[in-house]
């Protein structure tokens, strides 16, 4: 019996059977210890930086270089618009130049996704939906509409899936008051198309 037992076990150890797992529990305290003394360190360092005095003028350096920079950096302006535009008859986009900005960044609602034989359905063959974007750059232009002179046009830009494009016009307190169309073009290797006009006021 007692052999047939020690046969059974050197077998079952040989196999891999037989694992010891004492050490685990050591381990897993001293994961919990070096976690613990961690968060004793962070509380006893936040303490300390909360209860030392600070000299005189200490920690207002930094916002007032904020402030100073502050004054000659403009903020950039977002406008995201959608493809349609309904009847409102406000402008799309209105800009100030008594309150002027640093850039005005642009992001229109307008990459019609295809599929891959570049038919615009609902659903693609295999039941997948569409992917392709339908034009492979696009560009936006600025007119003036008085003359219909072109003010700016943007770099093309490839669309990149499930993000916005984004036209900024850096400076557009260069732009005279007036009425704009904002112009998005779509280019393929043969062909253009306006995929989406919108109305920009520009006010003294």
């Amino acid at each position: 019996m007692e052999r047939r037992l020690r046969r059974g076990i050197a077998s079952a150890a040989r196999r891999g059977w037989l694992k010891r797992t004492a050490p685990a529990k050591p381990v897993r305290e001293r994961h919990w210890q070096v976690a613990l003394a961690a968060s004793v360190l962070v509380t006893a360092g936040l303490a300390l930086s909360l209860l030392m005095p600070q000299e005189p003028g200490q920690g207002t350096g930094n916002s007032r270089t904020v402030e100073a920079s502050g004054k000659h950096t403009l903020a950039t302006r977002i406008v995201r618009l959608g493809n349609f535009r309904g009847t409102a008859s406000a402008p799309d986009i209105s800009v100030s130049l008594s309150d002027p900005v640093g850039a005005l960044t642009i992001e229109p609602d307008v990459v019609v996704l295809t599929c891959e034989d570049g038919s615009i359905e609902l659903e693609c063959a295999g039941g997948h939906s569409p992917q392709v974007p339908q034009y492979a750059e696009y560009e936006m232009d600025v007119v003036n509409r008085r003359g219909s002179t072109l003010a700016w046009r943007s770099p093309r830009q490839e669309p990149v899936a499930r993000k916005d494009l984004s036209f900024t016009l850096r400076d557009p307190g260069s732009l005279t008051p007036g009425e704009y169309d904002v112009v998005v073009r779509g280019h393929s290797p043969d062909h253009v198309e306006v995929v989406a006009r919108f109305w920009l006021r520009v006010s003294p």
